[in-house]
């Protein structure tokens, strides 16, 4: 019995020892540094342009939301769909009204045709307006650059550079956490004029399929007053994870 006792006591005060509070050991481990998607980004933003004159005009000439029903005339043309009125297209001169007319034989003949839509979109497209009281189709930048040039202001000159380019406008840009910014000043869409003609700013972004990183681009198009285009500058400005798929729309339908 005398020498249970210790024995008790020892293992009482082993038991107090481990339930009692420790001190915490400072870490040795560095703090987390500043990382990409934390960086502080400045949005300079511009106000969005009304282009909702395609609409309205189109409405004039009978062709209501069921195209296909309304205006037979324009699949007349050859195209198996119609995208239309466009709004990014309400700041050309002439102000017609232009629809997107969609091919569904995938790539265009040649470079002298307008770029897939914008997006995961894989067929090509062209252009239908109306013009001297019927239905034209445009399916060549040059017979658009005829039509449409010369560009002769900033708002003409946005609409241009995207029908010609399929690059993309911004005016909504709201930085979030959870992508990866590469950039700390982002410009919204605008014009700038220059001596050339004007400087236009639109997006651009990745049309990779399933989930992946889609980096996304801030781009500089010079416009010419003649109706010629130049990209001068292409710039990631960040990164999202995202899941895309075949039925997922462009930004312009967003």
């Amino acid at each position: 019995m005398y020498r249970e006792y210790p024995l008790k006591f020892l293992v009482l005060v082993f038991i107090l020892v481990s339930c009692s509070p420790q001190t915490p050991i400072p870490s040795s481990s560095p703090s987390p540094t500043l990382t990409a998607t934390q960086r502080k980004v400045t949005v300079i933003e511009y106000p969005p342009l009304d282009w909702s004159v395609n609409g309205r005009i189109l409405s004039q000439f009978m062709c209501e939301e069921d195209i296909q029903e309304s205006c037979p005339d324009l699949f007349a043309l050859g195209c198996e769909d119609i995208k239309g009125p466009r709004f990014y297209l309400g700041g050309l001169d002439p102000p017609y009204p232009v629809m997107e007319c969609i091919h569904e034989n995938g790539e265009p003949p040649s470079s002298e045709y307008f770029k897939q839509p914008a997006g995961l979109d894989t067929r090509y497209r062209s252009f239908a307006i109306y013009q001297d009281g019927k239905f034209r189709l445009i399916i060549k930048k040059s017979e658009f650059k005829e039509i449409f040039a010369p560009v002769e202001s900033k708002e003409e000159a946005i609409s241009y550079a995207m029908a010609m380019t399929s690059l993309q406008a911004r005016f909504d840009i709201n930085p979030k956490d959870q992508n990866e910014y590469l950039v700390d000043l982002i410009e919204e869409t605008h014009a700038e004029e220059v001596p050339e003609g004007y400087l236009v700013y639109l997006f651009d972004w990745s049309q990779k399929m399933g989930c992946d990183i889609h980096p996304f681009y801030a781009v500089k198009v010079l416009v010419t007053r003649e109706g010629d285009l130049q990209e001068l500058e292409r710039e990631e400005i960040y990164r999202s994870y995202s899941c895309f798929d075949y039925g997922m729309l462009s930004l312009d339908d967003h």
